[in-house]
């Protein structure tokens, strides 16, 4: 996690196409708190809101379900 303030440009970020594979099992980063993030990257960039993919898994679905993760990703191309 940044602990410095980060600031976001359009030119840098705001077009960058981004998926969120949202943990749902994750004691880590709470639900809430996922979609929180989620909804702070759409508010600023409301014309490239962020594609979700829900995963039943915890933090760690690389380790958990790494066939499952690679098909999220391999989809994304």
């Amino acid at each position: 996690m940044a602990t410095q303030p980060v600031t976001l440009t359009a030119q840098r970020w705001g077009p960058v196409p981004r998926t969120c594979v949202l943990c749902t099992q994750d004691n880590t980063i709470p639900v809430a708190l996922q979609r929180l993030f989620i909804t702070q990257a759409d508010s600023a960039f409301p014309h490239n809101r962020t594609h979700v993919v829900p995963l039943e898994s915890a933090h760690s679905p690389f380790l958990s379900m790494p066939d499952r993760l690679a098909d999220v990703i391999a989809g994304l191309v």
